[in-house]
């Protein structure tokens, strides 16, 4: 027996969100959330197994407008698909809501054919994504594998030319630490070592898994952290 997508409402009016269940409880398992807040908090529980997103904009509490500008600054909630319901339709609100990170929009006169098939198609478009995805990043810690690096480093090079430098680095031992502690504290090692090479480059720069316990980070050159790695910790760039 396949496994139902989860779809989450995210409508404060009772009435919107029992007709929006309606359409969608024969063909999806449905969370509802009453505003943002309730919202924010369920998808940062169930993020990884919820499908798409059906978000009302005025709610108490927390708007969806601020709900999107939440979750589009998480790495793995971003990648959600959103449509946004209008009251009207208008222009206006189409492009607010595309500007706050929405995927689509529907008017709130539903017509439960139209919008299976729209919601159909984004969850199609979104495993197409998820199946690229998997192949840019390492699956263990989440960083560039070596060839989406290599790709990134060569786009920012031609879109900003300036002085960068490629920190490189290595777990000395590790193979020990597998021998001695067990594969899972060396895998436990290793998110922790991708957490600190995601910190100290910031929002400017990123990091790869090169193979084992090898990374490469491209970071701007005139930023400090980048020259203490360089100098202090015997980093070679």
């Amino acid at each position: 027996m396949t496994m139902q997508r989860q779809i989450l409402i995210v409508e404060d009016n009772d009435l919107n969100r029992a007709m929006l269940y309606e359409i969608l409880a024969g063909n999806y398992q449905v969370m509802e959330a009453k505003n943002g807040k309730e919202a924010l908090e369920i998808v940062q529980q169930h993020g990884h197994s919820i499908s798409l997103i059906l978000l009302d904009v005025v709610m108490p509490v927390m708007d969806g407008y601020t709900f999107l500008d939440l979750i589009k600054k998480d790495e793995e909630l971003s990648l959600i698909p959103v449509i946004v319901m209008t009251q009207n339709g208008c222009e206006e609100e189409e492009v607010a809501a595309l500007a706050h990170g929405a995927t689509d929009f529907a008017p709130k006169s539903y017509r439960p054919e139209v919008l299976l098939r729209r919601v159909a198609g984004l969850i199609k478009l979104r495993k197409s994504a998820a199946i690229i995805n998997q192949l840019r990043y390492d699956r263990l810690m989440g960083l560039y594998n070596k060839e989406y690096f290599l790709e990134k480093v060569r786009d920012r090079l031609a879109a900003d030319p300036q002085d960068y430098c490629i920190v490189c680095a290595n777990i000395d031992n590790f193979k020990l630490i597998n021998d001695i502690y067990g594969v899972q504290a060396g895998d436990d090692l290793l998110k922790e070592v991708a957490n600190l090479a995601r910190d100290m480059m910031g929002s400017t720069g990123f990091c790869a898994r090169f193979r084992a316990d090898h990374f490469y980070c491209l970071q701007e050159w005139e930023q400090r952290d980048c020259i203490a790695v360089r100098n202090e910790q015997g980093i070679s760039a």
